[in-house]
């Protein structure tokens, strides 16, 4: 025999209340996504840099100074070729400044048996009106250098007997 149910509509007494509230696992996400992440680490991090480090590189191997008896010449420019003079007895002073990267990089050499490169970066102030100051950017053994201009504009000073202002 077939019971009959009622077509009536059963409502709850009590009210809704919540039990839990989630959201899906960032791990999942990472882990569904994994390869097009690790890709997208890659190319960020070793292919996009590449072109602005090439660069840099032909701008520091298209840069040159010489120092002669009577001037620095700066020669620098990849497409626009830039030579600058600064007259050695307008020289004024020379600063060297070797910061922690420089020394970083030193200390990483000698601990691993390697002569240091002494790098650093050397600031030639001049009374010249195109160049009063002239950086000269990641030069190794900068004190020796610094030492090399210092000597120099004071030979050329004296030679040309320039007085000097202290």
């Amino acid at each position: 025999m077939m019971k009959k149910f009622n077509k009536t509509t059963i409502t709850s007494q009590a009210a809704e209340s919540g039990i839990l509230n989630f959201h899906p696992s960032l791990v999942q996400i990472l882990v569904e996504n994994f390869l097009w992440h690790l890709l997208l680490i890659l190319l960020f991090w070793t292919i996009l840099p590449l072109p602005y480090f090439f660069w840099k590189y032909i701008r520091i191997r298209s840069t040159n100074y010489i120092l002669t008896t009577q001037r620095l010449i700066t020669k620098s420019g990849v497409f626009w070729k830039e030579v600058n003079f600064i007259e050695l007895y307008r020289v004024l002073d020379i600063q060297v400044e070797r910061g922690p990267i420089y020394q970083l990089l030193d200390f990483a050499r000698t601990c691993l048996g390697r002569k240091p490169l002494l790098l650093g970066d050397i600031r030639v102030f001049s009374s010249d009106y195109s160049h009063a100051k002239l950086f000269l950017y990641t030069i190794p053994n900068a004190l020796g250098v610094a030492e090399k201009i210092r000597k120099a504009f004071n030979d050329d000073k004296d030679i040309k007997r320039v007085m000097r202002r202290d």
